[in-house]
């Protein structure tokens, strides 16, 4: 169940908000109002709204609030659901991750006035009310494709087309199976060991018995605890030596020391980590003299170590893939590892992993304005907001 979750998530992700690269408009804001820009930073649709959304790749709509009330526009910012609404929203986004490519593509929205609820649904491009707004809730089941509106204590049931059903027509109603996929954990996950004080690990072999892959030498042992599919061919342990860390890795069933046991302390789920397809496939965050940096690797086979962050920040975490969160003195940086090199100069009071991710690959983080409004900067070290 959790992986057709995350394959469902990923599909909300990827069909409601991704789009062409050259297409999309990221959310711009210009002292307080909205409006959407190219990813270069460039404008192409004024800021005169009050908020504004991703653009829907389906639906090509974004959602935007002008006078107090919401709408939906298109790219050339043209009104295509009226700013006429207390809320409005795609019907798929109120499921969660339970929906399917189905709900995605039904063009149907879940609208309020007056604390009353109703369905909207685009026919070629024009709105027309599938449900009346006359309800106190509305809820949508994915799984059989039903609306249930409430209306004071009688809850009634429509399906997609918006025609009333009767009980026994509900009864009949198909649920859709939602399969998923079983990720299973090998049995030769190592096995942390401690005799006399010292620690180390052992490993189980496809006869039954045990072979001492970490000698018990080590004051404290880090190991991968994460439910992906071990690997006893690139298996890495920090271990500890006195008030020490280092990293050691079991590669083809080698021990070798990839990293000295000197440093005060290491991000091992940061650290363990291996992509060849990056200047420095091996990338390490550890802790020297109260501070983090980065240490980066060419090939684990090498003793040569360099340092690709200064050991000059107060915290080092991850934020997205290929990219670390620096923070220093209560200011923040954005580092890609995969090109060694910060997003920009530019320092920030926070910043967060932006919930859509990606705009087809482009990767933007949001952080806040002086206005308190959430607002966004692009991979690139653009910020599409001026306070």
């Amino acid at each position: 169940m959790r992986q057709s979750k995350i394959k469902s998530l990923f599909l909300l992700i990827s069909i409601i908000f991704c789009q062409n690269v050259f297409g999309q408009y990221i959310p711009y804001c210009q002292k307080g109002k909205w409006g959407f820009a190219i990813k270069s930073g460039k404008i192409i649709i004024p800021c005169v709204y009050e908020e504004a959304g991703f653009f829907g790749f389906v639906d090509n709509l974004a959602k935007v609030k002008k006078m107090e009330k919401y709408g939906y526009i298109n790219k050339k910012g043209e009104t295509v659901i009226p700013f006429k609404y207390d809320d409005c929203v795609r019907v798929c986004e109120t499921l969660g991750t339970n929906f399917d490519e189905e709900d995605v593509k039904n063009n149907q929205f879940i609208v309020s006035q007056n604390h009353k609820y109703g369905v909207v649904i685009l026919m070629k491009g024009v709105p027309k009310t599938l449900i009346p707004v006359n309800y106190s809730k509305i809820q949508f089941d994915s799984d059989k494709k039903i609306f249930h509106c409430t209306d004071n204590e009688n809850t009634l049931c429509f399906n997609i087309a918006g025609q009333r059903l009767t009980q026994a027509q509900i009864s009949k109603t198909e649920i859709r199976e939602h399969t998923s996929a079983y990720i299973g954990i090998s049995d030769e996950r190592p096995i942390v060991i401690s005799l006399n004080g010292k620690v180390g690990a052992i490993q189980r072999k496809h006869s039954g018995q045990y072979d001492t892959i970490v000698p018990m030498i080590y004051d404290d042992i880090i190991t991968d605890k994460s439910n992906d599919y071990y690997s006893s061919h690139r298996a890495i342990f920090g271990v500890k030596t006195g008030k020490s860390w280092g990293i050691l890795g079991i590669l083809d069933r080698k021990k070798n020391i990839l990293l000295p046991i000197q440093y005060d302390s290491i991000n091992f789920e940061l650290s363990k980590h291996y992509d060849h397809t990056f200047a420095y496939p091996r990338i390490i965050v550890v802790k020297k003299n109260n501070q983090w940096g980065i240490i980066g690797k060419k090939n684990d086979d090498t003793d040569i170590l360099t340092t690709l962050v200064p050991f000059t920040y107060e915290a080092i975490s991850s934020i997205q893939y290929k990219y670390l969160l620096l923070e220093k003195e209560g200011r923040f940086h954005i580092y890609n590892f995969e090109k060694t090199s910060l997003i920009s100069n530019k320092s920030y009071s926070s910043i967060a992993e932006c919930k859509y991710g990606s705009v087809n690959g482009f990767v933007i983080f949001q952080t806040a304005n002086k206005l308190g409004q959430i607002v966004y900067i692009g991979e690139n070290g653009v910020d599409f907001f001026t306070d």
